[in-house]
Parts: C-alpha cells; sequence; structure tokens
C-alpha cells in the first residue's frame, strides 16, 4: 500500500511522500557512497517502482477485469468511495481539464500535461538528491 501511495499520490500537495522518497533516496545515497552511484541509485529506485507497478498493471489486465471483481465494503456507498482523499483529489484534477474542453477554446495539449509531467517527475528528481544527500553524509573509510 506505501508503493500504492507513492506512485499514485502528488508528491507537490502531499509532504509525507516528499518525506517518503527522500528517505528512499538517502539510504540508497548512504549505500552507493559515491554521488555518481547516489545519482544511479536514485534513478533505478524509482525506474524499479515504475517497471513493478507496470508489472501489476500488466498482470492485472492479463487475468481480465469484471465488474464483478470490484468489491464495496458492506455498509459503504458510491459517496464514501468517492469522498477517499485519492479519489478527490484525482476527481479534483480531471474535472476542471474536461471543463476547459468543453469551453470555446482549442485543446490546450500543454495545459493537460504539464500536472502529469510534474506529478511524474518530482519523486525521481526528490529520490535522486535524497540519494546524493546520503552519499554525502556518509562517513568515509579511512584505512
Amino acid at each position: 500500500m506505501v508503493m500504492v501511495n507513492l506512485m499514485l499520490v502528488n508528491p507537490m500537495n502531499n509532504i509525507t511522500m516528499v518525506i517518503v522518497w527522500l528517505g528512499a533516496g538517502f539510504v540508497g545515497g548512504v549505500m552507493a557512497g559515491t554521488k555518481k552511484g547516489a545519482f544511479v541509485v536514485g534513478l533505478m529506485t524509482w525506474l524499479a517502482c515504475i517497471g513493478i507497478v507496470a508489472l501489476c498493471l500488466y498482470l492485472v489486465f492479463q487475468s481480465s477485469i469484471t465488474l464483478g471483481s470490484f468489491v464495496i465494503p458492506p455498509g459503504a456507498s458510491l459517496t464514501d468511495i468517492l469522498s477517499i482523499p485519492l479519489i478527490q483529489g484525482a476527481i479534483d484534477q480531471i474535472l476542471p481539464m474536461i471543463a476547459g474542453l468543453g469551453g470555446g477554446g482549442g485543446l490546450d495539449i500543454m495545459a493537460l500535461l504539464m500536472p502529469l509531467i510534474i506529478w511524474f517527475l518530482t519523486p525521481v528528481i526528490v529520490v535522486i538528491i535524497g540519494a546524493i544527500l546520503g552519499a554525502v553524509a556518509r562517513k568515509k573509510e579511512e584505512f
């Protein structure tokens, strides 16, 4: 569940996710020991998370999704599910985009892509910075 939150929650709106990414990068940087190695470790950490999410999506679609497979807990309603902060945040971002498309103006593709690019690149930048900080903070071995 932590990884799902890491990949789905916008780190620009949630400082906890920034701290988790920073901590993961810091630990990787301490293990790497050098700034170059820390950069690679940070980048590979983020790419591994993307790869695991892609594998999970592939496996879900491979087993075919049916509407009957989604279970709503007893006593819950559609309103309860739509009021979950993660889903509410997605709805809050999607509705203005849809409303902007229906207007008289043309389709502004950069207005649609820029929030996704920021959401996509923020974690990788944070984890790389954390990794470099970890490499700098590591005590050098003296022989």
